[in-house]
């Protein structure tokens, strides 16, 4: 399989040896290529992929929506490209929680904005434990509240 990895940076160490062996990637591509070489195989520039035969491209990085949009540009094929990280949207559509307020009340629009945080905690430090995401900056009262009103 002729596999490159869009990425130099220290997720791909997360990924590579552990999940994908390195003797299986043919090439690394980087937006901002510093060097030639990487974990001993060729760095490429993204339009220089336009230019080699591959079967997949694995993005390791926390640039996606970047990416996704460079290879639009580029018409890099998206069905041969796999996004490891941040490989979805997540924001709040809310604006204006002063006026969500006015509107529901302060517990439910609070019950609202914590929606986002807490599914956007869980992704960020990668567990559902609430220890961890209490540590993570949160309190246990906001997340188990969060986490009931999720369900």
């Amino acid at each position: 399989m002729n596999l490159y990895v869009w990425g130099t940076g220290r997720l791909v160490g997360k990924v590579i040896g552990r999940y994908v062996p390195v003797d299986q990637i043919k090439g690394f591509i980087d937006s901002n290529k510093k060097c030639d070489e990487y974990m001993g195989r060729k760095v490429l520039l993204p339009q220089e992929l336009l230019d080699v035969d591959y079967d997949a491209v694995l993005v390791i990085n926390l640039y996606s929506k970047e990416i996704y949009e460079q290879c639009i540009d580029l018409g890099i094929t998206l069905d041969k490209v796999i996004f490891t990280y941040e490989n979805f949207e997540l924001k709040d559509l809310n604006q204006d929680y002063d006026f969500i307020k006015s509107v529901v009340g302060e517990e439910y629009a609070q019950i609202i904005q914590n929606r986002y945080h807490i599914v956007r905690g869980v992704e960020a430090y990668d567990t559902t434990d609430i220890q961890t995401l209490v540590r993570g900056g949160g309190t246990a009262k906001k997340i188990m509240y969060a986490l009931n009103a999720l369900s």
